[in-house]
C-alpha cells in the first residue's frame, strides 16, 4: 500500500517540543550502519559522533506486497506514495483541486480543507528522506537499507542488537499514516473525559484501533525498547516521552504511562505483564516473530535464545513462557478478558499454539509494572517438560465465590447491561460530589468498580467473610467457578499518581506511586486424558486492595500473607501442578 506525508504538518502537542527533540541525545551505541540523511548514503555507525533516530514503521505500508515463490512476501516499491504541500489546513476545499482519480485515492485520508495543494508521487525512502529534513533529523537507521537483507546471518545478529538500536537512539520515528486531522477545530475543543483536545483525541483512536503500526509485534518491541518517539501522521504528529525517566510534563497515553523506556522505567523497569498485555493481541507476518520480538524486550533473560526460524514453533512458544515464568512468577497477573457481554475485550492472536492456563492467554494482563513481593512457597517452582507448572506450599486457602449479580457470568444474563448502568451512575454521582477518584467501599459495586477505575480489570466474582483483610474482596476470573484456591505468592503493583497543569490540563507530571495486591486464583479439575489425576487451572487474580486507600491493615508483605494464610497451614506441603 502506498501512504501520503504532508509537509504542513499540524502539532498536536500542547507546547512546543521542537526544542525536546533538538536536545534529545544518544547513548553511546551506535549500530553497525546508519543512513546520512543531506545525500541519503549509508556511513559506519561508528563514525557518527552525534545522535541518530530509529524508523518504526510497517514494511507493508512501504509499497505493494508480493508473495514469492517460496511463500514468503515481499514489498515492491513503485514510487506512488505521496507528498503533499502548499496548501492551507484552515481554508478551502480538497476537492477544488485538480487530482486524477488515482490521486483522489491515494490522498483519501486528508481531510477535505485542503486549497493550491501539490502532489509529488515518491519511493518509500524519498518520502523519508523529506520526513527527515522536515523535523532536521541527520542520521537515520532503516532496516532494510541498515540491513544486509540478503544474509540471513547478518539480518539475525542485527535482530539480536535491536534493544540497543532503539535503546540509545535519540529518538524513535514512528509513521503511522492512518493518524490525520479531521477538522481543524477540533483543535480548540477540549475533550472534557480525557481532559485533551478533540484533534488528539480522535488522533489515539486513530492509532489504537485502525492503523496497522499499533498491530505489529515488532513495533510493539520497537516502542518498548525507545527512550522517546515522534508519531508521524498523514498530516499531524505528536511528540511523547516516558512519565518514569523524564521530569518534564507530557501528555497522558499508553507511551508515557508505561510503554516507553521500558527497561528503565522507575521501580526496577517495565514487568513481563505489561509486555504480554499488549503482546496478546499483537500480530506480525512470522507466527515466530511473535516470540523474537517479545525475547528482544528482555534481552538479560533471552541473551542464550537462538533467532532461528526453523525451529518448530511449538517449541519456541513452550520456550518462551517457560523461561519467563522460571524468571518471574508475575506471569500470573491476569484478569478476565470479557466484557459484560461475554465478549472479548481483546481478541487474544496467541491462542492458535495450545498454552497452558498459567500463560495467562485466556486472559489479559495487567498494563502495570506487577512485582512478586513476598512467597510463602516450600520450593523453587518449576516448569516441566509437558509445561506443567509445579508449587508447592504449606499455605493455601479455599474460597467459596459468587458471581456478580450483573456480570460475565451472572445468570441473570438478561440483565448483564445493567452493569454498566449501574456503572455510569455510580461514576456521575462521584463527579457531582467532586470525589472522582474516592471509593466507600461499602457495597460489592463499590469494590468492583474501584478495581476497573484503577486497574482497568472487571471484577466477575466475589468472597465475603468476617475476617480481617479478605472482607468482601473482588476476583477477575476467566472462567467461572463456586470454588477456587489462593496461593501465597503475594503480586504488587505500581499504579501512577498524576499531578495535573491547571493552564494545560492536557499535560500532566508524575506524583509518585500507590500499589495495589493480589493474589494468583487456581482451579481444581480432573484429567482425565492422565488417568483422571488432579490438575489445576490458572483462572485469575483475587485483589486485596490499594494501599492509597488504605485498604491493608499493613503495607508489610509478610504481614500481608499471614493476616490471610496464617490460620490455614497444612502440615505438609501440598503440590499444585497447573496445567
Amino acid at each position: 500500500m502506498y501512504i501520503t506525508y504532508c509537509r504542513n504538518q499540524r502539532s498536536l502537542d500542547p507546547v512546543d517540543t521542537t526544542q525536546y527533540r533538538r536536545d534529545a541525545t544518544a547513548g553511546e551505541y551506535r549500530p553497525t550502519y546508519l543512513i546520512r540523511v543531506s545525500d541519503w548514503k549509508k556511513v559506519p555507525g561508528k563514525q557518527v559522533k552525534t545522535g541518530y533516530c530509529a524508523l518504526s514503521y510497517v514494511w507493508e505500508q512501504s509499497g505493494d506486497a508480493v508473495q514469492k515463490e517460496n511463500g514468503e512476501y515481499d514489498c515492491i516499491d513503485k514510487g506512488r506514495h505521496c507528498i503533499v504541500e502548499g496548501y492551507d489546513m484552515e481554508k478551502g476545499d480538497l476537492t477544488t483541486m485538480t487530482l486524477t482519480e488515482e490521486e483522489k485515492y491515494e490522498i483519501q485520508f486528508i481531510p477535505l480543507t485542503r486549497s493550491m495543494a501539490t502532489i509529488k508521487h515518491v519511493t518509500y525512502e524519498e518520502l523519508l528522506r523529506q520526513i527527515c529534513k522536515d523535523f532536521e533529523i541527520e542520521y537515520l537507521w532503516y532496516d532494510k537499507i541498515c540491513i544486509n537483507q540478503s544474509d540471513d546471518e547478518i539480518k539475525l545478529r542485527e535482530i539480536k542488537q535491536m534493544h540497543k538500536i532503539y535503546g540509545n537512539a535519540c529518538y524513535t520515528v514512528a509513521v503511522v499514516p492512518e493518524v490525520h486531522v479531521y477538522d481543524p477545530k477540533d483543535f480548540d475543543i477540549i475533550a472534557p473525559l480525557y481532559e485533551d483536545i478533540e484533534a488528539s483525541t480522535k488522533a489515539w483512536s486513530d492509532m489504537t484501533q485502525k492503523s496497522l503500526w499499533w498491530k505489529r509485534s515488532w513495533t510493539l518491541e520497537e516502542t518498548m525498547l525507545s527512550k522517546r518517539i515522534l508519531v508521524i501522521g498523514t498530516d499531524t504528529h505528536f511528540w511523547q516521552h516516558s512519565f518514569h525517566t523524564c521530569d518534564i510534563p507530557t501528555a497522558y497515553n499508553p507511551f508515557s504511562i508505561w510503554m516507553l523506556d521500558f527497561a528503565n522505567q522507575q521501580q526496577g523497569g517495565g514487568s513481563i505483564n505489561q509486555a504480554l498485555n499488549q503482546a496478546h493481541f499483537r500480530t506480525s507476518s512470522k507466527e515466530h516473530d511473535k516470540i523474537f520480538s517479545l525475547a528482544n524486550i528482555f534481552p538479560d533473560i533471552f541473551k542464550n535464545m537462538r533467532i532461528n526460524y526453523e525451529t518448530d514453533i511449538k517449541t519456541t512458544f513452550n520456550h518462551f513462557y517457560r523461561t519467563i515464568a522460571t524468571h518471574d512468577l508475575s506471569i500470573l497477573c491476569f484478569s478476565s478478558n470479557l466484557s459484560v457481554n461475554g465478549k472479548e475485550l481483546v481478541v487474544n492472536t496467541m491462542k492458535n499454539h495450545n498454552l497452558p492456563s498459567w500463560t495467562g492467554v485466556s486472559g489479559l494482563h495487567l498494563d502495570k509494572p506487577v512485582v512478586i513481593t513476598a512467597t510463602w512457597l516450600q520450593s523453587q517452582h518449576s516448569i516441566c517438560d509437558d509445561m506443567l507448572l509445579h508449587i508447592s506450599t504449606k499455605y493455601c486457602k479455599t474460597l467459596s465465590v459468587v458471581p456478580y449479580d450483573f456480570g460475565i457470568f451472572s445468570p441473570l444474563s438478561h440483565d448483564k447491561y445493567q452493569w454498566n448502568q449501574q456503572f455510569d451512575e455510580f461514576v456521575k454521582l462521584q463527579e457531582a460530589k467532586g470525589l472522582c477518584d474516592t471509593f466507600d467501599e461499602d457495597t460489592l459495586l463499590d469494590w468492583a468498580i474501584k478495581m476497573e477505575r484503577i486497574l482497568t480489570c472487571h471484577a466477575t466474582h466475589y468472597y465475603q467473610q468476617d475476617a480481617p483483610v479478605i472482607k468482601a474482596r473482588p476476583l477477575s476470573l476467566t472462567e467461572d467457578c463456586d470454588e477456587c484456591i489462593i496461593l501465597p505468592i503475594l503480586l504488587k503493583s505500581y499504579s501512577l499518581l498524576i499531578g495535573r497543569i491547571e493552564e494545560l490540563p492536557s499535560l500532566k507530571f508524575l506524583g509518585g506511586y500507590s500499589h495495589d495486591y493480589f493474589l494468583p486464583v487456581i482451579k481444581k479439575y480432573e484429567d482425565a486424558a492422565n488417568g483422571t489425576k488432579e490438575r489445576c487451572k490458572a483462572i485469575g487474580i483475587y485483589y486485596l486492595g490499594n494501599t492509597f486507600y488504605k485498604d491493608l491493615i499493613s503495607d508489610d508483605p509478610d504481614e500481608i500473607l499471614n493476616s490471610i494464610f496464617g490460620d490455614d497451614a497444612h502440615s505438609e506441603a501440598k503440590e499444585f501442578i497447573i496445567q
